[in-house]
């Protein structure tokens, strides 16, 4: 069984020119895609994820455009580390629960 991913870059992004599976073609291009990547950076979480799938979907298609992967490598790190610390909450909660009460379920 093949694995796909059913996100799809929306079609805005080549209705614009921009093909995230290779590096810029134009200035006007670079700098669209500079503000997308910065401002996606910076929206939480759905911004951090949506920067992701992007480059997992770019990459699928054959390669993923150097800025994109920059923004990705952040994205990634970034999340790493908020789930990482919602793991280390999680754990501690149910420890503490199971300590108290026993068996959640039952």
């Amino acid at each position: 069984m093949k694995n796909v991913v059913p996100f799809k870059a929306p079609e805005p992004f080549q209705r614009l020119g921009i093909d995230w599976t290779r590096a810029a073609a134009t200035e006007s291009e670079r700098l669209l895609r500079e503000a997308f990547l910065t401002h996606e950076s910076s929206c939480g979480l759905s911004g951090l994820v949506s920067l992701l799938l992007l480059s997992v979907v770019s990459r699928r298609q054959g390669a993923v455009a150097e800025d994109l992967q920059s923004a990705a490598d952040f994205a990634e790190i970034i999340l790493a580390m908020e789930l990482r610390k919602h793991q280390v909450d999680t754990l501690a909660a149910a420890q503490s629960y199971v300590s108290a009460n026993g068996s959640m379920w039952s």
